[in-house]
């Protein structure tokens, strides 16, 4: 399989995000992602691993939706896609079997108990993996925490933010 090889749906993806065009909100919905993507996973495995996420790495300024885009990221990409999905499917397996079978119904309380319970599995690694690359390099944690960016985007440190120290004291 030829992973590189240019797909009618990464180029009119690829079109949509050069272009700079903007897109109505809900004109990708993440539930019809999730079903479109290579590694299709049901709704009640989507709610669940989106609780998961947000349990392992906890903001509340941050939407559910930017918890579910970043697992939809790695179930979109066609190399992993069916690979993480089967991992979502395991965690999900594991955590339902900890929890007699309504992982989702326990306070938080019990559901890290059980997610301390398969943390020593593959699936957790890789779920855990996924969600900390994704929420820590995404703009919408960026926004939270105040970072605009890259200075790239910008112009660079020389254009931008290399004179705006405000916190030292002014020259006698």
């Amino acid at each position: 399989m030829d992973h590189n090889r240019l797909t009618r749906r990464r180029f009119i993806i690829s079109v949509i995000a050069l272009s700079g065009a903007a897109v109505e909100p809900g004109l990708f919905a993440l539930s019809q992602a999730w079903a479109e993507s290579p590694g299709h996973i049901d709704d009640r495995v989507r709610r669940n691993m989106v609780r998961m996420a947000r349990l392992l790495y906890p903001h509340d300024a941050l939407a559910d939706e930017v918890y579910a885009k970043v697992l939809e990221q790695t179930l979109s990409d066609i190399a992993s896609g069916d690979a993480f999905a089967r991992q979502l499917e395991a965690a999900d397996t594991a955590l339902s079997e900890r929890s007699g079978g309504a992982w989702q119904e326990l306070d938080p309380a019990a559901q890290i108990e059980a997610l301390q319970g398969i943390e020593s599995e593959a699936c957790f690694a890789a779920i855990q993996n996924s969600v900390r690359a994704g929420i820590y390099n995404g703009s919408a944690f960026w926004k939270h925490v105040g970072y605009p960016g890259p200075s790239k985007d910008f112009g660079g440190y020389l254009n931008h933010g290399a004179g705006e120290i405000d916190w030292l004291p002014e020259k006698p």
